[in-house]
């Protein structure tokens, strides 16, 4: 009777249960879903996680190429996100050219990164205008179920700090270019930069902040994506998103960044216990 209900009148169905603080889910407001972590999952790829938080899932994988720096950048290498949002993950998607939710998607997570200042792309330059790395990194979405931003950046970093850069030697003079696999360099990461998902749900007399929501959450409030990202590393804020939806009050804007502090504190546990575990669940 209740998905009776929920079919029919949605809206009133999503505010009766946000009415009496709770979610149609049972999480509190401020309560977010349990992660599963795993890495090392894709022997293809030289570094790889599958993360789940709640019934959202992501798999990252990252490749390896040699290239030239940018005449303009010649000491730094590169870093390339590519987010996939195939069909089978949500039914809002349709075979074809990537999505503009995939794209803008994708962005966030690259500006993230790049904000948060965790990877030195200067690590990652062999020999000055001559030689650098790229780091491929691949993200595909088995399961869109809200706070895919979250998903992609746990699944992204946890592929990061699981990397080791093959050695490499360049002559000059020759410009041979010689790769020894078996000698590796971890690579260099700096902090843990987290994203934490918020959805807002205007009320008559007031705003409600739901942290960590879920597709349906997110809809309810105004669409597919979450009306509002916070991103922190290591406890200091480095960025924050804002898409449409209502506008957020001082107290509500200084919950969402403790909550945010927090949920780092969680990441950083699960992603540290997944590596040290290697190859098993922990959640």
């Amino acid at each position: 009777m209740a998905e009776i209900y929920k079919l029919i009148h949605p809206l009133k169905y999503f505010t009766d249960y946000i009415s009496r603080e709770v979610r149609p889910d049972g999480r509190k407001f401020d309560e977010q879903r349990n992660i599963k972590l795993n890495v090392n999952s894709l022997k293809t790829a030289e570094a790889s996680a599958v993360v789940k938080c709640g019934n959202t899932t992501v798999v990252c994988g990252i490749q390896l190429e040699l290239a030239t720096p940018k005449a303009e950048e010649p000491d730094l290498g590169y870093l390339v996100t590519n987010l996939e949002l195939p069909a089978l993950c949500s039914p809002k998607y349709r075979p074809g050219p990537p999505s503009d939710h995939a794209q803008v998607t994708n962005y966030l997570v690259s500006d993230i990164i790049t904000n948060s200042k965790c990877i030195n792309l200067k690590d990652l330059c062999i020999v000055p205008d001559k030689l650098a790395w790229v780091l491929y990194c691949d993200i595909v979405c088995l399961d869109n179920d809200g706070s895919l931003v979250d998903a992609c950046i746990i699944a992204l970093m946890a592929s990061l700090k699981t990397l080791c850069l093959p050695s490499v030697t360049y002559d000059n003079d020759t410009e041979d270019i010689k790769v020894n696999a078996d000698i590796r360099t971890p690579l260099k990461v700096h902090g843990l930069p987290v994203a934490t998902s918020f959805a807002v749900y205007k009320l008559p007399d007031r705003n409600i902040l739901l942290t960590d929501p879920s597709a349906y959450e997110e809809e309810m409030c105004g669409g597919i994506g979450a009306n509002f990202i916070v991103c922190s590393n290591e406890g200091l804020l480095c960025g924050t998103q804002k898409f449409g939806g209502s506008n957020l009050l001082s107290d509500s804007q200084e919950e969402s960044l403790k909550i945010s502090r927090d949920r780092t504190n969680v990441v950083k546990k699960v992603i540290e216990t997944s590596i040290k575990n290697d190859n098993e669940f922990v959640s």
